[in-house]
């Protein structure tokens, strides 16, 4: 194809009719542009005619030059593969101006009878009636439609033809109003209301003339080296004018308005120029090179303008969020600005977040930069699409699966697939490879390989997120076909603040990759890094096997690499479920737990770590949290270098200082807690002491009380069944009370203190109520003179706890023997 030395040929529709017999043929789609619902369309596409036919601005004195049209010959007569919609509308245009300015003779019926559909029997009989001058004889110039289908040679079954439909609609317009109320202006007779003979004369004058006004370039496929396939391919996209072919029309038509405007200089003019180039510009990309990347994944019934579409939507909306200054140093909108207020972003960013149903309703909503389109877009998109190959594939870390597609794909359903926060920043760094250059295997995998790291790692929830995620890698994508060489130089210098603690782990990697240290086990660096990264939920960040406990990178850390990997295989399990495969459930449990008491007995902060932040839960996610949090460094140091077994735990127990950290770290209570109570975290709890609460069931908690926890450990109390987690001296507590039992008395330790009610009461047999006083008193003034009870004060300790039980107690003997 690069070798052809074949020149597109411009020319105006008689030149090309008087040259050409034109058949559309029957794989094309019915004529479309006068459909119902197309009306803007028309209103549009009509009147740029009408101002080129009067020298107009932005058409005075230079032709308007309209998209390529290509085709095939087939039995001497040419087919279009497109501009079917384009040359039928031309034809109606002459044809009716040929009628009104009285040169619809013979010769000039001949010359039109040149175009005719191949489509339906019907169709191709209707353009032949057009063509015979007698059949007009009697019109008095008005009401074209009207007068075509009350003659006899109009047959009434032709009404139910879409392309005839069509082709009246075009002709005669509709009553449909705008938003005002006003009649659209959508056929040629309205567009040309009040208009009499000599100026159509003058018209049709243009329009046969050596400098016809409208003019387009013509590229026969066999003389432009491209093969029938891409005939059907580009004429099976279904029967309907698509959002994307309206687009791509409206696109088409940008680029050449600036590439004469004006008020552009001669610089400007010819890079918009290039994009129009007959052999490697836009247009002609879009139709036949693009559409080849496309085709691969085609709908079951031949179908790519969605894909294409959604492709092209989504490229728009990376340059807007990437669109910077001049001096590119700063970026245009501030993420608040794109999300709350930009037009722009809101279309392309589609509704909660599905770009899937975008329909296009004219060029207006693509014009995000004071009004226009950058022309670095299109030679961005030029260069992506250019230098675009499958074989990217292959080259995803093998944890990212097969949840991302550069190019859409239909679903089995027939939708077009769609992409997630994390996904369109992974678009943009997929583009950005390519606009930057040719595509290789290894520096893409590398590309990739950060990238997708960093996407993972950072939280790309929200809008704010993923638009600072995208200009992130906007800025690394400078450096996408030598990432490791960038990262590691410690010269460069990365202005984006997002997701520095991701970024500070690959800038450690790329070093350890690049300075050739060898490794015992014949594996390189990169290779041992992979093999981390893609293990259990680690997807990516492993800074925790080569950071020391205050987070530094250096030989001595990554000496120790080996060991903590060895280990954290040992801990999680490779399909990500927090524990090795194939422990049965007991030593599961048990293998958990330990791990959790390890890391809280290596705690050098509660009140910073964990009130108020730690959840209890041995799942991915929260392990994902501690292992690469700052906060834990020093414990996830010592539990991954030391290794975990009850002996090293143990050891780490009975260093333990603070009386917080030395009350969780208990078998027993991390059994129960990490097996029954997923999610839970600690709070203070009702009467001033801390709890771990269950999340979702504030009334279910495990209460880490001092007094009643030593009791316990010490035998001096139990708790009641209701209370009880077995083999374990903390308490579960049901709706805030705690019942025990002291030298075989019940007692409740009540959970809504205040001033009246007291802390703990002396209970009937089996708890059945409050134990009343024989005799009461009247000297507290509180349930002290009616029940026995009293109050805990922070003063109270576990040996005045059990001397107040007893006192209780023995008041409750006076009072029975006071009574007898």
């Amino acid at each position: 194809m690069s070798n052809n030395t074949y020149t597109a040929k411009e020319t105006s529709f008689w030149k090309f009719i008087q040259e050409n017999e034109i058949e559309i043929p029957i794989i094309q789609r019915d004529y479309a542009q006068g459909r119902l619902g197309k009306e803007s369309l028309r209103k549009n596409f009509l009147a740029d005619l009408k101002k080129a036919l009067d020298n107009e601005k932005p058409y005075k004195d230079k032709a308007m030059k309209m998209d390529f049209v290509y085709g095939s010959v087939e039995h001497e007569k040419m087919n279009p593969l497109d501009g079917q919609q384009r040359l039928t509308t031309l034809w109606l245009l002459h044809w009716y101006i040929a009628l009104h300015a009285g040169k619809l003779d013979d010769e000039v019926a001949k010359t039109l009878n040149q175009f005719t559909y191949e489509t339906r029997i019907s169709s191709r009989e209707f353009c032949d009636e057009l063509c015979k001058p007698a059949h007009f004889n009697d019109f008095n110039g008005t009401d074209i439609v009207g007068f075509i289908t009350k003659q006899t040679w109009f047959y009434s079954a032709w009404k139910q033809d879409p392309t005839i439909q069509s082709m009246l609609r075009m002709l005669g317009g509709t009553k449909v109003t705008d938003k005002k109320g006003e009649d659209i202006v959508d056929g040629i007779e309205e567009l040309f209301a009040g208009k009499d003979t000599d100026d159509f004369e003058k018209y049709w004058e243009r329009l046969t003339s050596d400098h016809a006004p409208i003019v387009f370039y013509h590229l026969p496929l066999k003389d432009f080296g491209l093969s029938d396939d891409l005939y059907i391919k580009m004429n099976a996209r279904g029967k309907q004018l698509t959002s994307f072919e309206n687009f791509k029309a409206d696109l088409v038509g940008y680029i050449t308005e600036q590439s004469d405007s004006e008020l552009l200089g001669d610089e400007a003019k010819n890079s918009w120029k290039s994009l129009l180039d007959e052999r490697d510009g836009i247009p002609i990309k879009m139709d036949t090179a693009w559409t080849d990347i496309f085709w691969v994944n085609k709908s079951n019934d031949n179908r790519i303008d969605e894909i294409y579409f959604a492709f092209i939507n989504r490229f728009f909306l990376q340059e807007l969020i990437c669109a910077g200054e001049e001096d590119n140093a700063n970026y245009l909108y501030s993420a608040n600005d794109l999300e709350e207020k930009n037009g722009t972003f809101k279309f392309l960013y589609g509704n909660k977040s599905d770009d899937s149903q975008l329909q296009y309703s004219g060029l207006e909503r693509y014009l995000y930069q004071e009004k226009s389109i950058p022309n670095s877009l299109f030679q961005n998109l030029s260069s992506t699409l250019n230098n675009y190959k499958p074989e990217i594939l292959n080259c995803f870390p093998e944890w990212v699966g097969s949840k991302f597609a550069f190019i859409p794909q239909y679903n089995e359903d027939g939708q077009i697939s769609t992409l997630g926060q994390k996904e369109r920043v992974v678009f943009l760094a997929v583009s950005k490879y390519f606009e930057k250059g040719e595509f290789k295997d290894s520096s893409f995998k590398q590309w990739m390989r950060v990238v997708w790291n960093i996407v993972e790692n950072s939280g790309i929830d929200a809008i704010s997120a993923m638009i600072g995620a995208m200009r992130l890698i906007n800025e690394l994508s400078e450096h996408s076909h030598s990432i490791y060489e960038f990262l590691s130089d410690s010269n460069s210098k990365i202005e984006s603040v997002f997701a520095k603690e991701q970024i500070a782990e690959e800038i450690a990697k790329a070093k350890q990759i690049l300075n050739e240290k060898t490794r015992t086990d014949g594996k390189t660096w990169e290779d041992i890094i992979i093999e981390a990264e893609k293990y259990a939920f680690f997807k990516g960040a492993i800074r925790f096997l080569f950071t020391d406990e205050k987070g530094q990178v250096n030989d001595e850390s990554w000496g120790k690499f080996d060991t903590k990997w060895g280990n954290a295989r040992e801990y999680f399990d490779e399909a990500g479920s927090g524990v090795k495969d194939g422990i049965d459930n007991d030593k599961l449990y048990k293998s958990n737990a330990l791990l959790m008491k390890s890391l809280l007995a290596n705690c050098d902060d509660f009140w910073g770590k964990i009130w108020w932040h730690f959840e209890f839960a041995n799942d991915a996610t929260r392990w994902k949290r501690i292992l690469i949090s700052d906060k834990w460094r020093n414990a996830v140091d010592v539990i991954m270098g030391t290794g975990v077994t009850a002996e090293t735990t143990q050891k780490s127990v009975e260093i333990v200082t603070e009386p917080l950290i030395k009350n969780l770290v208990d078998n027993e209570l991390m059994d129960y807690v990490c097996n029954n109570m997923s999610g839970a975290w600690i709070r203070r709890t009702y009467h001033d002491y801390l709890a771990i609460w269950q999340s979702g069931y504030p009334s279910s908690q495990i209460v880490l009380n001092p007094i009643l926890v030593q009791l316990k450990n010490d035998g001096t109390i139990d708790y009641r069944d209701n209370n009880r987690i077995k083999n374990c001296r903390y308490y579960k507590c049901v709706n805030k009370n705690v019942d025990f039992k002291y030298n075989n008395h019940p007692f409740l330790w009540y959970g809504y203190p205040n001033e009246e009610e007291l802390d703990i009461y002396l209970m009937e047999d089996n708890w059945a109520g409050y134990k009343k006083r024989q005799n009461p008193t009247k000297d507290k003034g509180t349930k002290e003179d009616t029940h026995f009870c009293f109050r805990v004060t922070a003063e109270t300790t576990p040996e005045s706890f059990t001397k107040m039980l007893d006192k209780l107690i023995a008041q409750v003997e006076e009072d029975e023997q006071s009574k007898s």
